[in-house]
């Protein structure tokens, strides 16, 4: 309730603004007699028979109809009300008169009528003061109950509205107040007016600023009370009673931005889109005003600072992702927008490696590493004072307008030179190696800047000091640690994303167990082999992140598909790398616990076992994992250069034989032997035994001679995303393997 009534100033500010914008004249029918505020007062008799005489002289004239908008619930004398009663009948059906309703505050309503003695036959409305907050009233009645009666309104009467239908309508206030013709009833009396009342509606009611609560209308801060019927009324004759609710509008807003951002797909276009959706909410308004249709644009322009806030903040965001906070300086990730920004740009890329840094900021504190990698900016300064130093880690990179290698090489070399000399902080003498590698930009700036990274990391202070890179397409395949802002990024974005590939049990054809591999689509360099982007997540410190990633959407994967009614396994890869501390038993643990999966259907394939640096420590990680109910899978078994020492000593459930082997076991009596051999180690030590890599049917025949009983390959099935795994599933194996 708070939310919506906290925009209704939006709503009531926009309609106010709406009914100054396109102002039109009124019909011209109705006419306005303002009268004193003690004309009912039972004491004053004389205004009663002021009123009598009114109402005589508007029958004279040939009034159309009148209305007394003023109650008369107490007699006076009897000649004065005697008057009263005899000029209201002598105008028969053209007399009307108002019951009002009045409600102050939470007190019970109070219906004010005139006495049956004065009003006799004359028929009835009624009029409710319903103000809002501000003093304005944007909704009329079409009829109202009245003691067991239902009586039109004064506003739908003069319309000619007689019918007491339900519901409300919007009372347009786009005309000047001033235009309604108003005369005093001393000066009708008096017949001092210019006013022609033949044929025309009359409504007698209190003057503006004598009501106990003044009424105001947009452009006027008092009015008579009458006129928010009068403007009712005349709303009904011009049919301006148009109305759009909050809920429709957002949607139709909210569906046009979504379609113009869609089409936007260049800054210049994205600007042009802003700018139409920023005019659009005035557009509307001015043309409301103008049709005559009310729209509740309150939802709208909240939607619209709501995305205008989110989008900056994300525009902040990214600037901050794009500075160092200690330094001060640009991360890499800003020479790379910058270049791809500028499609004239030209000459090469140029990364610094700082060799020794971890050791430096181990040793430093850190009120003085900043200065460390400042001082080390001045110097690469020393011959261009306004160069941009962009920073990141142990690199520092720039852009050199040179487009020639060999004197760019040579510019390198004084700079190395320049740093034989050792760096003063903190009132130490560090000493610096530094090294560059350099990238042509001869193709896509991000490409060419993983390369420059790339090659600098291969650079070697002693033997290599300046290496330049390739202009090759092995580079752009390079997901180096100066981008790895974008594998988080991608994470969150789904263009990192999981797809799964069915074990088969040969012997029945049934789907037992999947596969979670990983998967890279970037937007910009198309599809990654994850042998590329793996490695750089381990260079890039983020092995720990892809992998809890990959679990998380395998074991929600897994308990969709025990959901619908299939147990099958669900089988991880987990780098031997994160063997080495318990960090990754919390994971998978948490893991279980947050998706629900059963962790004995949970298998972890532990890939590039050789990686294994201490045998103990992991055999104690596997352990606790085993601990939780999962099985460990040896994976790629046969190749690498520890296998069967780790086999002996780790606690694996399976092992899974590499496809080289696999691939060749019709071509090679050697490998028919190696497959053979593995598959009875698994049957004599009682683990199971997966084949991968099997890709045709004769390879599948000899595999199930063999005795190798669970087999992946894309004979049976490809890698699938998880919706073609559930048909998969639900339509059966034989048929998947068909299409």
């Amino acid at each position: 309730m708070f939310v919506i009534s906290i925009l209704d100033p939006v709503d009531q500010f926009s309609w106010i603004a709406q009914s100054r914008i396109a102002t039109h004249k009124p019909s011209g029918d109705i006419v306005f007699v303002a009268a004193e505020r003690d004309l009912a007062d039972p004491d004053l008799p004389g205004r009663r028979q002021q009123l009598a005489s009114a109402l005589e002289k508007l029958d004279q004239e040939g009034v159309g109809r009148v209305y007394v908008d003023i109650a008369f619930p107490l007699a006076s004398t009897e000649a004065a009300d005697a008057q009263l009663a005899q000029a209201i009948a002598d105008l028969g059906p053209r007399a009307t008169l108002v019951d009002r309703i009045e409600q102050n505050g939470s007190s019970p309503e109070r219906i004010i009528t005139t006495s049956p003695a004065i009003a006799g036959d004359a028929k009835r409305v009624v009029s409710r003061s319903s103000d809002n907050w501000l003093g304005f009233s944007w909704t009329k009645e079409y009829a109202e109950n009245v003691k067991g009666r239902r009586l039109p309104t004064l506003a739908a009467s003069i319309a000619g509205i007689e019918d007491t239908r339900g519901g409300t309508f919007q009372i347009d206030y786009a005309f000047d107040s001033s235009a309604i013709t108003s005369v005093e009833l001393s000066d009708l009396v008096a017949g001092n007016h210019v006013a022609g009342f033949a044929g025309r509606t009359v409504v007698i009611g209190e003057a503006a600023g004598l009501s106990d609560r003044q009424q105001r209308v947009p452009g006027d801060y008092s009015v008579p009370r009458s006129y928010v019927a009068i403007y009712g009324a005349e709303t009904l004759k011009a049919g301006r009673t148009g109305f759009i609710s909050a809920l429709p509008a957002l949607a139709v807003f909210t569906l046009t931005f979504a379609l113009l951002l869609a089409f936007a797909n260049s800054q210049k276009r994205r600007r042009v889109a802003y700018a139409f959706v920023l005019s659009s909410l005035p557009l509307t308004i001015y043309l409301g005003s103008v049709a005559g249709v009310r729209v509740e644009l309150s939802y709208c322009a909240a939607a619209l600072i709501a995305y205008a806030f989110l989008r900056s903040r994300a525009r902040w965001k990214d600037r901050m992702a794009l500075v160092d906070n200690e330094t001060g300086l640009p991360k890499l990730r800003a020479l790379e927008v910058k270049t791809a920004q500028d499609i004239h740009v030209r000459g090469h890329l140029v990364v610094a490696r700082i060799h020794g840094y971890e050791h430096v900021f181990k040793t430093l504190p850190r009120a003085h590493r900043a200065q460390y990698i400042l001082k080390l900016v001045d110097r690469l300064r020393a011959t261009d004072g306004d160069l941009t130093i962009y920073a990141e880690g142990h690199h520092l990179a720039w852009h050199c307008k040179e487009e020639d290698g060999d004197r760019l090489a040579e510019h390198l070399e004084g700079l190395r030179a320049m740093f034989a000399a050792p760096l003063n902080v903190a009132g130490s003498s560090i000493d610096v190696g530094i090294s560059f590698g350099v990238a042509k930009l001869d193709g896509d700036p991000a490409a060419r800047l993983a390369a420059a990274v790339a090659a600098a990391e291969e650079s070697s202070e002693a033997l290599q000091p300046i290496k330049i890179a390739e202009s090759s397409s092995r580079f752009d395949e390079l997901w180096d640690i100066s981008l790895r802002a974008r594998i988080d990024e991608a994470m969150e974005a789904g263009e990192i994303f999981c797809v799964y590939q069915p074990k088969i049990d040969t012997r029945n054809g049934n789907m037992t167990g999947v596969e979670a591999l990983v998967r890279w689509q970037d937007p910009a360099r198309g599809f990654i082999p994850p042998m590329h982007f793996i490695a750089q997540c381990e260079k890039a410190g983020r092995m720990d992140a892809l992998t809890e990633f990959v679990f998380e959407h395998a074991c929600a994967a897994g308990r969709l598909m025990h959901f619908r009614g299939r147990s099958i396994t669900m089988s991880v890869n987990i780098s031997a790398t994160l063997l080495s501390d318990m960090k990754i038993v919390g994971m998978v643990r948490n893991v279980l616990q947050a998706t629900g999966f059963d962790p004995r259907f949970l298998i972890l394939e532990v890939t590039e076992t050789s990686r294994i640096g201490n045998l103990e420590t992991a055999e104690m990680v596997l352990n606790e994992l085993k601990a939780l109910g999962t099985r460990i899978s040896m994976d790629d078994f046969g190749v690498g250069e520890t296998n069967f020492e780790t086999f002996f000593e780790l606690p694996f459930d399976e092992v899974k034989i590499d496809r080289l082997f696999v691939a060749n076991i019709t071509k090679s009596a050697k490998a028919k032997a190696i497959v053979t051999s593995v598959v009875q180690m698994g049957r004599d030590a009682r683990i199971g035994v997966v084949a991968e890599g099997a890709e045709d049917a004769e390879t599948l025949k000899l595999l199930t001679e063999i005795g190798c009983t669970h087999v992946q390959g894309y004979i049976l099935a490809r890698p699938m995303g998880l919706d073609n795994l559930m048909k998969f599933n639900e339509f059966g194996e034989s048929g998947a393997r068909e299409a």
